[in-house]
């Protein structure tokens, strides 16, 4: 397992670094912070403020479906970022400062893209027709968490699994209910 582990963490430095090198531009970073920004939260109650003014008696399934959804990705969250303890990229890299500070101290999974993932999947299901445009928000936001160096192309990753299976299953658990 050591040797996968080793294998995996590589081929994210490689990843890492090459968007580092190619991809990332000075001028990209302030749209990158305000991408991130976006992650930060206080987005997705906007978003759930939105559809309960619209119309607020159709909308509470896609609120309470996404409360459960938040409650299961949180929990996991914290679970895999305490039970990996995987490092940010500075921490790898010593010339390589992140353009940000980071919310913790691990890198596995991002919660940003969790989070981001959560609302974008809960979106498809309650309202096809931002699917796309949530989508693109939702990897903007993991794209933006490389860009500013705090994540590892792997960590977007997880978090974009750990974000869509937490909405799948609360849909799931919601409907039980």
């Amino acid at each position: 397992m050591g040797m996968l582990k080793a294998q995996f963490q590589q081929l994210d430095n490689n990843a890492f670094l090459w968007v580092q090198q190619k991809v990332c531009h000075s001028q990209h970073l302030p749209l990158s912070k305000f991408i991130s920004f976006t992650g930060d939260g206080w987005f997705y109650l906007m978003i759930a403020a939105g559809a309960l003014l619209h119309d607020a008696e159709n909308n509470q399934d896609f609120i309470y479906s996404s409360i459960v959804a938040y409650a299961i990705e949180l929990q996991l969250y914290f679970l895999l970022k305490h039970k990996f303890k995987r490092n940010r990229p500075q921490a790898f890299f010593s010339t390589f400062k992140a353009r940000i500070k980071p919310s913790d101290q691990f890198s596995f999974p991002s919660g940003h893209t969790a989070a981001a993932f959560v609302m974008a999947t809960q979106l498809i299901i309650y309202f096809p027709v931002f699917g796309i445009l949530a989508i693109c928000w939702a990897l903007s936001i993991g794209l933006s968490r490389v860009l500013l160096g705090v994540h590892f192309p792997g960590d977007i990753l997880a978090g974009m699994s750990l974000g869509i299976l937490s909405a799948l299953l609360a849909g799931e658990i919601y409907y039980l209910i």
